[in-house]
């Protein structure tokens, strides 16, 4: 009698068990919905489109809206450099273009030299954090990049004493330093600069 009210006992403990495994269901984590399918940032045909740049006391640049090279439509931004310590130049999205929330590329042509130098793309996010993307002018004549965002990532070098540091990129953005050297020389062009939700 003993034994059966054990074997009993056990079977309804299994049951249990494995009813309680059934509840314990993996829950899929919902996608993001993206803000918009694409947000243009700029295509440079705005001749009041302010390009802010910024330099070390060794290096000079210099940036501009220009018709030289397009890729569309009739301007391109031109930027031409001489860097030995750090320089860059910068377009501040308006308002309504900074919240990249489920947005999943960000893409701009660029016309390369083949000059073999590093450029870099930094984003300071809503906490000040800054996330950089670089890459080799390694190539001649237009190019676009595809730059999926989480190949952005946190800069390790530098970064602002005020900035919140979580390595994850914070909406909205604040502004995009779409040009930034630490060394090198040349004259580079920019055109198209796109979120999108691809």
């Amino acid at each position: 009698m003993f034994k059966n009210t054990c074997l009993v006992a056990l079977l309804l403990m299994a049951i249990t068990l494995a009813s309680c495994g059934d509840d314990k269901k993996t829950v899929a984590k919902a996608e993001t919905k993206p803000i918009a399918e694409q947000i243009l940032i700029t295509d440079f045909e705005d001749p009041s489109l302010q390009i802010n740049i910024f330099s070390g006391p060794q290096s000079k640049i210099d940036a501009k809206i220009s018709s030289e090279k397009v890729k569309n439509g009739k301007a391109a931004a031109r930027v031409e450099h001489n860097t030995k310590d750090w320089s860059g130049a910068v377009v501040v999205p308006p308002a309504e273009k900074k919240d990249w929330t489920g947005m999943k590329t960000f893409r701009m042509w660029v016309f390369g030299s083949n000059s073999k130098s590093q450029l870099n793309i930094d984003i300071p996010d809503a906490k000040k954090e800054f996330f950089r993307y670089s890459y080799v002018d390694d190539f001649e004549g237009w190019k676009e990049l595809v730059i999926p965002l989480s190949d952005f990532k946190s800069r390790t070098d530098w970064q602002p004493s005020d900035a919140s540091i979580n390595k994850k990129m914070d909406f909205p953005i604040q502004e995009i330093q779409f040009c930034t050297s630490g060394f090198g020389k040349g004259v580079h062009y920019f055109d198209d600069i796109i979120i999108d939700s691809k």
